[in-house]
């Protein structure tokens, strides 16, 4: 039986996979990894079983991501109706939600760092912590179902097969360490110190691991693409 392929969208080279992709990888898939600002709009979904689309430094509507956004949106859109199910990541939640009927606009708060959300499915998203790193918030499309939150808005939901996450379970501490030294100014303007949260994340590893494995677990079954 031939391994699971998915493809990873990856705004640009800092959205890496992380923890996600390397559960992908030690459950047999094939992974190929497109960076959008580069690489220019998404390949078709033919021979793909399943689509991962990342975090962004930047806002769906923002002037950053008009090149490829609309190119994003329409494969997003392709994957619910070709039965593709997707792993929606931070912008990748957004993305997916602006694409299908919903909407993303500014928060009232930025969320940064390490944070609990409450949850109605622990077994699909514990309860935490997780890396949070959005200032914008969404609404998700007409038939979603919110799974998880904070007092910010929404964190987590489902739609059929597809699962979109607001926090960020890819996260390791190099890939942290990297974001920041990209832009930390959200850190300073919320009260967050990087150092401190980099230690956290850090001592934390194998259980941010371990809750990655659970997703990466949980979605592969949910999307009938269990046999990796």
């Amino acid at each position: 039986m031939r391994p699971v392929r998915v493809l990873v969208l990856k705004p640009q080279e800092l959205s890496r996979s992380g923890h996600v992709g390397e559960s992908l990888r030690e459950r047999g898939a094939e992974i190929t990894e497109h960076v959008l600002v580069d690489d220019g709009p998404p390949p078709a979904l033919d021979g793909y079983d399943a689509m991962v689309v990342t975090g962004a430094p930047w806002s769906v509507y923002g002037e950053e991501v008009r090149p490829w956004i609309g190119a994003l949106l329409a494969r997003l859109r392709d994957a619910v109706e070709q039965d593709v199910p997707v792993l929606g990541i931070c912008f990748g939640a957004q993305a997916f939600a602006e694409a299908m009927g919903g909407w993303v606009a500014r928060a009232r708060d930025t969320e940064v760092g390490l944070r609990e959300v409450s949850t109605d499915d622990a077994a699909l998203v514990p309860a935490g912590p997780w890396f949070m790193w959005h200032g914008d918030t969404f609404g998700p499309p007409d038939g979603a179902t919110v799974i998880a939150r904070t007092d910010a808005g929404p964190q987590a939901y489902t739609l059929g097969p597809h699962l979109l996450v607001q926090f960020h379970p890819e996260a390791t501490a190099d890939i942290v360490t990297a974001w920041l030294a990209y832009d930390d100014a959200d850190f300073h303007a919320a009260g967050v110190d990087p150092a401190e949260t980099l230690a956290a994340i850090r001592a934390g590893a194998a259980d941010s691991k371990r809750r990655a494995d659970a997703i990466v677990d949980r979605f592969l079954r949910e999307a009938g693409t269990g046999r990796a």
